[in-house]
């Protein structure tokens, strides 16, 4: 699979960061005169807590900031991306209107910024009576990319509520299991993915089970051979609250071109937060 120009740009700035690469530019401006923060707390990173998945491997993604409304309605969180040496500081939030706010974030005088692509996670206090509905509620957030002097603000509009859901490659991602689907006997006691057809194999129905108000993202569906598929479900991001249910959720599937007529298995791994996984090897069942 081709790598998209955009986040083959964004990768090489992360790897840039790795190797330690600073670039200097020229410009007039000395390290004094830091614009000061109204956030209530800036830090390096994306929160491993987080209720929305990280962007970076997005391909729809452009280096925006991202962003939410905690789930108490009691702050806002914007995790924009840029140099780690010239991050950004949040310097201002005002209401817009009911459903949106403004939010600035500038830079500090600089003479040189490493040329990476790291996130900063703002934190910040939700204005006084805003955001207590059920919205959908945004951020219009203003980038002054200023460590050099005066440019020109970048304005993009971050989402915070309703939380974006993750993103997945299937067609549907249905509560339960549809009716011409028959699921063994032992099949909950169990709690193990199944597979099965769709009329004349145009589809492919994948059950996992767990929590049907989160279940696990598909992220990717490839043909190993014309007998064998591999299916992979990405870790949901760790700031949401799920139903303490367990019952199983039917992921729909377009079918990969060339997979052949005969018996065909199907290789799922079901990744989680931490980086450990599941793995299973289960027979499509028509």
């Amino acid at each position: 699979m081709r790598t998209p120009a955009r986040l083959r740009a964004l990768t090489t700035g992360a790897a840039a960061l790795a190797a330690g690469v600073v670039i200097a530019l020229t410009g007039c401006a000395g390290t004094s005169g830091a614009p000061s923060s109204v956030a209530l707390s800036e830090a390096p990173g994306f929160p491993a807590d987080a209720p929305i998945s990280e962007p970076l491997f997005d391909v729809d993604w452009s280096g925006e900031p991202v962003g939410w409304l905690a789930d108490d309605r009691a702050t806002i969180t914007i995790v924009s991306y840029g140099s780690s040496s010239c991050p950004y500081l949040a310097t201002a939030i005002e209401v817009i209107d009911d459903a949106t706010v403004a939010i600035e974030l500038r830079q500090a005088p600089a003479q040189a910024c490493t040329d990476d692509l790291g996130p900063r996670t703002h934190v910040l206090a939700v204005p006084e009576g805003w955001g207590q509905g059920e919205g959908p509620y945004s951020a219009e957030v203003t980038r002054a990319n200023d460590a050099f002097g005066a440019a020109e603000p970048v304005v993009t509009t971050t989402v915070l509520w309703p939380w974006p859901e993750p993103a997945t490659i299937a067609v549907q991602t249905l509560r339960g299991v549809p009716d011409d689907v028959t699921l063994p006997t032992d099949a909950l006691d169990k709690g193990e993915p199944l597979a099965f057809w769709g009329p004349d194999r145009e589809a492919l129905r994948v059950i996992t089970w767990g929590s049907s108000s989160c279940p696990p993202p598909a992220t990717l569906l490839t043909l190993v051979d014309e007998s064998r598929l591999s299916l992979v479900f990405g870790p949901l991001p760790g700031g949401r609250a799920c139903t303490a249910d367990f019952g199983p959720t039917t992921h729909v599937l377009e079918v990969p071109a060339g997979v052949g007529a005969d018996a065909v298995t199907l290789d799922v791994r079901i990744e989680q937060r931490g980086g450990s996984a599941q793995q299973y090897s289960i027979p499509i069942a028509d």
